[in-house]
């Protein structure tokens, strides 16, 4: 059972970062096997504190604990969280922590039974609780944080009294560790120093400050305008199962479509079909694989949403239906807000006020804002009717246009006008509350009125979930839309579980060297946060990139999970066509890279959907025990296996690189790098390469290019023909997965083959399909390449018979082929000898 401590100090408690520090009583202490229930009582003096509060604290799992702290006597807004599926039954264990409740003064200790580290511990910050300042703190066992985002701000947090403000704007992009961008997520991991991890959510959707510190001690001081406190503490052994016991708790992201990882292009500036058609048809004249075309909101009549321009892109249904031809796949653009003029026409307008789906102002009227169309109304996506009407909108757009997925952009809600038409009623503390977070510019900047009404709640409370509900909605849609296929949906504003609906891209980056570097932060960030498929607009977004620059970014860009090339209107043409053909040789290298590993990529994703592993990960993640990788942001991993290094200077030619303590290839030749020391090396990076490395212990099914042959996602996932590539480590061992389907079906029981691939220390790989795989996604091995192979070789074979081979004993590098290898239904033994 849970062990619950109950301990009594008296001290004099503070506050950091703000607000004069309350004392509160526990009272009414009550236990159970797993749960703890007390009422906090202020003591004298507590002045705007409300009380009683009513504390719970539950223990969820083993290994996660929630401390819950409400009003007791009147109801206070919570997160409206659709809670996913609880986890399966598991076979029960020791919790692997323990509770002290401390009574008077109030806090809460959490310890690692283990080894007695302290996890959490509020007794030196105190409890504030009013019904506009919320505030808890907690003292940290070490000072290697991350997460806390969204912002462009290096991976690893500087504990040196920083304050992270989460408040969703969408007015632009900018570099800076807690400054408030698109996103808000209010989760922490902490790497403890024995290697374990921690990890604190606070599910709350108000604007907030988080402030850190670390003299005398690190530490996360939470304050917020409102809502309730409602942390949820994970202990895990490892940062990944802190990840994976986060992605537990919030939803495992979505499995995207495979053609979602193949390569996309996109600008806004696309003015008619012709030039949409030209970009495509350069792409496949010269060969550069492509899946994807994307429309930003030029496709539209006047900007407003569910209409096409009959004009300039009256041929757009036609174009669709010829990039579904070629295999292709097209997606558009869809922003939040609807144009409003009274007496429209638009038939948009008059459905959702009818249906009175729009947000209101204080005083019951229409909130209006200004987009893109003019002025504007913005759905309310967290009320019922609403999913019902953008839906009914959606399927009128796909009767004209076969789109595959849809893109909604500037949903923080962002706005040109700072809170509506006729500005906010600045007199009401909901507009400027007593405790004002430190957003970049103002509360109502580029968005609206916090008094707005959303139905029975306030913009207050749900301004950071616009999006986020706005997702979950149009993943509604959809599979109306489409039954039977998983969705594709792009957001930009973004919160805690905004993986289980979208995708995300990080916003309006400029074509600088800085936001090119800023990327790789992003994505290991945005994979802690449970959105693992993320990127960057390949080249940048905003301004004009330039050949090295574009060059470098669509390297590191054939890595992300999200890959995409797109830029602003008037910027120039970045497409990979768009350089002449010694650049486009260059981007077609790289992009095909990209689709070899698909079926690697695609396990992942897989994987990341089962079981919250990230498809992205820091080097902390798997080398928690090496201080080296804790700061490293500059190169990451793609999975546990293989691990990419940008080259992110201009003019570079040369790159720092470390290789933790293991075995490095490089991935295509197979070269051994490294041999099992932490190494730092300025490694060669010519403007035609970046430097992708694969850690020894591993094996990857690759899909190679054809001749003559332009690979899709989908044709690499259908391709019968694979090769594997393999890298020994210093036990002479490797693994590897094989994962297919059909790569659409949303069905959980859908056919699906996978093989497990075994090699062991006396030259042995086995092949052994796992049972329960359907035929009909057997694939066939037909080569086979090996990494720190040692010795003398004489003899090779596939299940006793000899099969041809080449064999380096200077580099170690072993090639055999001329044999055909099903994966299924049968175990299959390939040896080699000396």
């Amino acid at each position: 059972c849970m062990m619950w401590t109950t301990v009594v100090l008296l001290f004099v408690l503070s506050l950091s970062q703000g607000g004069d520090a309350l004392s509160y009583e526990a009272f009414n202490v009550t236990r159970t096997q797993e749960t703890i229930t007390a009422s906090l009582v202020a003591r004298a003096g507590g002045g705007a504190a409300i009380s009683p509060l009513l504390l719970t604290i539950t223990q969820t799992t083993e290994s996660t604990l929630r401390i819950k702290i409400t009003d007791l006597n009147n109801e206070r807004y919570e997160v409206p969280y659709p809670e996913p599926e609880g986890p399966a039954q598991r076979e029960w264990r020791a919790y692997r922590y323990a509770v002290n409740l401390i009574e008077s003064p109030f806090a809460i200790i959490v310890t690692r039974i283990s080894d007695n580290t302290t996890v959490f511990d509020s007794q030196q910050h105190g409890l504030l609780y009013e019904d506009q300042h919320l505030s808890l703190g907690t003292q940290l066992p070490s000072d290697v944080l991350y997460g806390l985002g969204e912002d462009a701000a290096p991976l690893k947090r500087d504990m040196n009294n920083k304050r992270h403000t989460l408040w969703n704007e969408g007015c632009g992009y900018v570099l800076g560790q807690g400054l408030n961008m698109y996103g808000s997520h209010p989760f922490y991991l902490n790497l403890e120093k024995s290697g374990k991890a921690n990890g604190v959510l606070l599910m709350n959707s108000n604007a907030m400050d988080i402030f850190l510190s670390k003299d005398p001690y690190p530490s996360v001081t939470w304050h917020t305008v409102g809502g309730i406190l409602d942390f949820s503490i994970f202990l895990g052994e490892s940062p990944l199962e802190v990840s994976q016991l986060y992605t537990e708790r919030i939803g495992r992201p979505f499995l995207p479509p495979i053609w979602s990882l193949g390569f996309q292009i996109s600008r806004w500036g696309y003015n008619n079909t012709g030039y949409m058609r030209s970009v495509l048809d350069s792409m496949v004249d010269q060969d550069v694989p492509v899946d994807v075309q994307w429309n930003d909101i030029d496709y539209m009549h006047e900007k407003e949403d569910f209409t096409v321009d009959k004009t300039n892109f009256a041929g757009l249904s036609d174009h669709v239906d010829y990039l579904h031809s070629m295999g292709k796949r097209y997606v558009m653009i869809l922003d939040p807000a609807i144009f409003y003029e009274p007496d429209s026409s638009y038939e948009v307008l008059a459905s959702g006020m009818a249906a009175d789906v729009f947000i209101r102002n204080v005083s019951g009227g229409l909130l209006v804002g200004n987009v893109w169309p003019g002025d504007t109304v913005f759905p309310d996506f967290l009320h019922e009717k609403t999913a019902d009407w953008w839906t009914y909108w959606l399927s009128h757009l796909y009767k004209t246009l076969d789109f595959d997925g849809v893109w909604i952009d500037m949903n923080e809600p962002e706005s040109f006008y700072d809170g509506s038409s006729v500005g906010c009623p600045w007199e009401s503390p909901l507009e400027k509350p007593p405790y004002y977070p430190g957003v970049r510019n103002s509360l109502q900047f580029h968005t609206i009125c916090l008094t707005s009404r959303q139905h029975h709640l306030l913009h207050y409370d749900t301004h950071n979930l616009y999006g986020w509900s706005e997702a979950q909605v149009t993943h509604r849609a959809l599979k109306a839309l489409r039954p039977g296929n998983r969705t594709f949906i792009l957001t930009r504003s973004n919160f805690v579980g905004s993986g289980r609906w979208a995708a995300h891209w990080t916003g309006d980056v400029h074509s600088t060297w800085a936001d090119l570097a800023a990327s790789v932060p992003a994505l290991i960030n945005m994979n802690l946060f449970g959105i693992p498929m993320v990127g960057a607009d390949i080249c940048g977004f905003d301004g004009d990139s330039n050949t090295e620059l574009c060059i470098r970014w669509s390297q590191l860009g054939a890595f992300y999970p999200f890959s995409r090339n797109h830029n602003t209107l008037f910027a120039r043409p970045q497409e990979p066509t768009a350089w002449g053909t010694e650049v486009t040789a260059i981007l077609r290298d790289v992009i095909l890279q990209r689709y070899r590993l698909i079926l690697y990529m695609y396990e992942r994703f897989v994987r990341n959907h089962v079981t919250g592993e990230p498809v992205v990960q820091g080097l902390f993640m798997q080398y928690p025990d090496d201080p080296f990788t804790f700061d490293k942001d500059r190169q990451f991993l793609i999975g546990d296996s293989i691990m990419v290094c940008p080259t992110l200077e201009q003019g570079a030619e040369t790159t720092w690189i470390y290789f933790p303590d293991d075995f490095w290839h490089d991935l295509w030749t197979l070269e051994k790098i490294s041999t099992g020391k932490q190494v730092v090396v300025h490694y060669p990076s010519p403007l035609n390469k970046i430097n992708v490395f694969a850690r020894g212990g591993t094996i990857i099914p690759v899909v190679m290019e054809e001749e003559g042959r332009v690979p899709t996602a989908e044709s690499v996932l259908d391709s019968t023909n694979i090769t594997l590539i393999g890298f020994l480590d210093i036990k002479s061992e490797a693994s590897g997965v094989l994962y297919v389907d059909d790569g659409v079906s949303d069905d959980p029981g859908r056919p699906y083959h996978r093989a497990v691939f075994n090699a062991v220390h006396y030259g042995r790989i086995d092949i052994l399909p796992e049972k329960g795989s359907s035929p009909q996604y057997y694939r066939h091995i037909t080569s086979i390449k090996m990494g720190s192979v040692w010795g003398t070789l004489y003899t090779v074979s596939v299940d006793g018979v000899k099969v041809d081979f080449t064999y380096s004993d200077e580099q170690g590098i072993l090639h055999l082929w001329g044999f055909d290898i099903p994966t299924g239904p049968d175990n299959h033994r390939v040896e080699w000898c000396c």
